[in-house]
């Protein structure tokens, strides 16, 4: 065992997880304060259940977590999360990873994530679909591990599953108005309340401005800037008599920003001394000042539905249906190096439209009787994406490079559909000890329709790459293939007693095949990569400690990945090409906790230590990353934190103070191991004021307190490094008022 992995479940036994359920002092007989930490109720296994009842690692993230951590997004959940991390060149191009099971440039209209994303159980296939601006929820469920049984395919690696705040039928809501540098401005709020005995409706919105953290100094115009328009309405019926319960929710959201700034600094792995890093050195340009020749953009537009119904059919038997759709529109535009040509080799600017409407129907039967000694859930679902594409280069005749001047148009028609079965069954031997076995069959068929076009070749006769063909050619390619896995799961639960759990599983998971972004021939554009899956083996303990006072969790993995898609930029071609990356296995252990120390304070921790290498990956081109480390994903991570709550005179308890600190280790961007994010750290702060009893409360917060700069993403050019950097000091104010 390494030493980060000794440091770590040092670490975690004496602290806890942001992540995990906040600590909280409850009401105990006379008045006074128990101190306890705080039950959270998640739904991961499609039950509702005590987070500390599953036998499956979750991070459960409470409304109160993202509220005061200023968790907002994806990525700025990916810092709290144990084996969780994410890169992002752009709004539409997020990248997740969880136990470096990872996503990469997932770009195609037939390519898939590894890591499954769900809002109230409804499985968002595309990322562009993923609204991700966090608003009005109930809290967060990072699963960690392959769970092909209950949440389908594409959660090889885990998922992440938004909750939403539901409808209540005592009336109440809340406004909130922040402020903060880079011109930020938040405002958001809901209203909720009965509108008969039996309806009860919710209305919440946000909406998120703020200046740009980078700025195209040749334009002069920001980059990294943000404007963010988000809605959703609900209704909830209920009929306790009929048990009978049905939830309709209508979302909204739009965005749109200048473009992610991309900054080229030397690729220490390259000899001399890259053309674009010495051009910037010569300028004194900073690593948030862009030079693209041309205005970047993106937009997107996203509009939803979903219907949940839940009924008791029959005694202890209840019918859930979710029925969802899901309509978006994406567009992008940016200059692919960042910089014109001189100095740049090539001046292409690329554009991008996808279109996907997806429509998705589950079904599913839950028993429940808490009586029993047998529990068991069967069920189907099915889902049909339509997914449209544009995808343009064009190149001006000022490029070092021939086969990089012209312009081309791929159109990308995808019709993906899944279809699967699934069932679970779980019998209690003795009150202490279970056994759980579920079993998932998924089908896929996809197929599509793609459209290669030269429309200028720069006067060399050869299109701008990655395509082989001159002015005027073109080619038109059917493709389609069909995929099926049997994907099952076991796990065995022990309780020496109510407060601990201890478990083991093997479970299994499968991500669908898919065929490349941008092929250069009719030849390759037939040619689809398969499936990848992976059978993950773990064991875990789940404790509540001391009269509930520490809560640790500790899991230990390990997982056979088979089949990997991994992609990468092969600079003969200037084309990116995927391959099924042969194998890999990824060990690892993950532990966080919460420890209330007094009624006042509370210490939170949480980390992770992987182990992710290929055992087998030879590309396409003959290369050998046999060892390597699986690209993006982290060595170790940990977060610690502190909360206090304290008074001045009258005051009880009315001032909060919260810190965080975030470490991460080194990851690697690319298979071959040659260039990385070095480790880095982020603290995070804030101060809270709501004086006793009252509606309103003042939040004073920090983010990136050290302003470290960090990369999210980065590629090598010939000599150069290209980058793109996280966010960097941030800090303002909410002010907050409910009623």
């Amino acid at each position: 065992m390494s030493r980060h992995a000794l440091i770590l479940l040092a670490g975690c036994a004496a602290g806890a997880l942001t992540a995990a359920p906040q600590a909280h002092a409850q009401a105990a007989p006379g008045g006074e304060r128990s101190v306890a930490v705080e039950e959270v109720i998640v739904t991961a296994d499609r039950r509702e259940r005590r987070l500390q009842d599953v036998p499956t690692a979750i991070s459960a993230v409470t409304e109160q977590a993202l509220e005061r951590s200023r968790i907002v997004d994806l990525s700025s959940l990916a810092g709290t999360a144990p084996s969780f991390s994410m890169t992002e060149s752009s709004s539409l191009g997020k990248e997740l990873s969880i136990r470096g099971v990872t996503s990469v440039r997932i770009l195609d209209a037939t390519a898939e994530p590894s890591v499954g994303m769900f809002v109230d159980e409804v499985y968002l296939s595309r990322m562009g679909s993923a609204f991700t601006d966090f608003f009005d929820l109930e809290r967060v469920e990072v699963i960690r591990g392959p769970q092909g049984v209950l949440l389908g395919k594409n959660v090889v690696g885990g998922a992440i599953s938004v909750i939403t705040a539901k409808p209540k039928f005592d009336p109440g809501g809340s406004a909130t108005i922040s402020f903060g540098n880079y011109d930020a401005v938040v405002a958001k709020g809901h209203i909720t309340g009965p509108i008969t005995d039996n309806l009860a409706a919710r209305a919440a919105f946000q909406v998120r401005n703020r200046s740009g953290y980078s700025r195209n100094v040749i334009r002069g115009e920001d980059m990294d800037n943000l404007q963010s328009y988000q809605g959703r309405g609900e209704l909830l019926y209920r009929n306790p008599e009929a048990d009978l319960q049905a939830l309709l929710t209508f979302d909204y959201g739009r965005d749109e920003t200048d473009g992610s700034a991309r900054t080229m600094t030397d690729d220490p792995f390259a000899a001399g001394v890259g053309a674009i890093a010495a051009w910037r050195a010569a300028r004194n340009l900073g690593p948030r000042d862009a030079t693209s020749p041309q205005h970047e953009y993106t937009r997107r537009i996203t509009r939803g539905a979903s219907l949940r119904v839940d009924w008791g059919v029959w005694d202890g038997v209840k019918l859930t249906s979710i029925t969802g759709y899901r309509s978006s529109k994406g567009v992008m535009g940016y200059n692919q190096l960042g910089i014109g040509s001189p100095p740049g080799l090539a001046d292409t600017f690329y554009s991008t439209s996808e279109r996907p409407e997806t429509l998705s129907q589950e079904l599913r039967l839950v028993s429940d009787n808490p009586d029993s000694r047998f529990d068991w859930i069967v069920g189907a679902f099915h889902q049909s994406d339509d997914v449209t594409r544009y995808d343009s280069n064009v190149a001006t005749t000022y490029t070092a490079i021939p086969a990089l001047s012209g312009t081309f148009l791929y159109t990308n028609k995808a019709d993906l559909k899944t279809t699967a079965v699934f069932g679970q069954i779980g019998y209690k031997f003795t009150d202490q000890l279970k056994a759980t076995v579920g079993l998932r069959y998924t089908k896929d068929d996809k197929s599509g329709t793609r459209l290669a076009q030269c429309l200028e070749d720069g006067g060399d006769g050869l299109c701008v790459a990655a395509l082989v063909l001159g002015k005027g050619q073109s080619f038109t390619v059917d493709y389609g293939k069909k995929w099926n896995a049997m994907t099952p799961q076991g796990i065995i639960e022990y309780r020496p007693n109510d407060d601990i759990m201890i478990y083991a599983s093997v479970a299994k998971g499968f991500k669908g095949g898919g065929w490349d972004h941008l092929p250069s021939t009719a030849k390759a554009a037939a040619i689809g990569y398969n499936p990848e899956k992976a059978t993950n083996y773990e064991i875990g303990v789940k404790s509540d400690l001391f009269d509930r006072r520490v809560r640790l969790n500790l899991a230990a993995f390990k997982m056979d990945y088979k089949d990997l898609q991994s992609q990468q930029l092969v600079l003969e071609c200037l084309c990116l090409i995927t391959s099924n990356a042969g194998s890999a296995e990824i060990k690892g252990l993950e532990a966080e906790g919460t420890w209330r120390v007094t009624d006042a304070l509370t210490l939170t921790g949480s980390g992770s230590w992987l182990d992710a290498k290929y055992s087998n990956f030879v590309d396409g081109a003959g290369v050998v990353f046999t060892g390597n480390h699986i690209q993006r994903s982290p060595e170790y991570k940990f977060d610690l934190g502190v909360n206090y709550e304290f008074g001045i005179g009258s005051w009880d308890r009315a001032f909060s103070l919260q810190a965080n600190y975030t470490k991460q280790g080194k990851s690697y961007w690319t298979p071959a191991n040659t260039f990385f994010q070095k480790p880095f750290g982020l603290l995070d702060a804030s101060l809270r004021v709501q004086p006793p009893g009252a509606a309103w409360s003042v939040t004073v917060w920090g983010k990136n307190l050290t302003d470290e700069l960090y990369a999210v993403a980065a590629q090598t050019f010939f000599g150069d490094l290209m980058n793109y950097y996280g966010p960097p000091k941030t800090y303002g104010v909410d002010l907050k008022y409910e009623f």
